[in-house]
């Protein structure tokens, strides 16, 4: 949705701040409750622009940055526009996480569709998500936040088994057998999740060696050997 005029400068779009139809109300401060209901003024920014802004701090600087004072500062308002809104920080943390969950579920309705386009297709997606920093810095923030909020968290295992579960039916329908189709998507995945958590610290690999991981992972071994065996 648009942000106000009265925003210093609107927030560059984010996934993390996509909109989503979940379907759920949102629980309200009683400010909000009775600006809803014609008793009160209405608010500088609303309801939504308080949690995309939050989100946005999210995916910038981490979850230690949601703070109310934090955010004040970051969408250029007072307090008493926070409260108008939400009773705590907790209120809009709670807001975030069903935000974010709504999202996820709309990533891996999307996912879904990706068995119906060319394996070929299939790959150079997958390439080209590994090469995406705009995701790592997302997908870090979303990780640190995880670990201290159980629907969040769900939120991420859920689209990580579909994730998986698409890269497993793509190596299986290059003719990899169940085995070998297991173990390479499991490397597929933990490559991004290395990936994200490597960032600056590690080289950020270039569209070409993204291609070369990928072409590692979707060639058959020459000996012909399974994973495990012995022979």
């Amino acid at each position: 949705m648009a942000h106000p005029d009265t925003r210093a400068e609107p927030a560059a779009e984010d996934p993390l701040t996509t909109s989503s139809d979940s379907g759920a109300r949102p629980r309200r401060s009683k400010k909000a409750e009775a600006q809803r209901s014609g008793r009160g003024r209405s608010p500088r920014l609303s309801y939504d622009d308080w949690v995309d802004g939050a989100l946005t701090l999210l995916a910038r600087e981490g979850v230690t940055a949601i703070k109310i004072p934090r955010l004040c500062s970051e969408l250029g308002v007072t307090k008493g526009s926070f409260y108008w809104h939400f009773d705590d920080i907790d209120q809009l943390m709670e807001a975030m996480a069903d935000r974010w969950c709504a999202v996820q579920s709309d990533a891996i309705h999307a996912l879904g569709t990706l068995d119906s386009i060319p394996v070929e297709q299939r790959i150079a997606k997958m390439s080209a998500l590994l090469i995406e920093q705009s995701t790592w810095m997302v997908e870090a923030a979303v990780r640190e936040w995880a670990r201290n909020d159980p629907k969040v968290a769900g939120a991420v295992q859920a689209l990580e088994q579909k994730i998986f579960d698409i890269v497993k039916q793509t190596m299986l329908e290059l003719g990899f057998d169940d085995a070998q189709a297991r173990l390479r998507a499991g490397a597929m995945v933990y490559l991004g999740i290395g990936l994200i958590h490597g960032r600056g610290s590690l080289p950020t690999p270039s569209a070409e060696e993204a291609h070369a991981v990928i072409d590692l992972l979707i060639t058959p071994n020459r000996s012909g050997r399974q994973p495990g065996s012995s022979k």
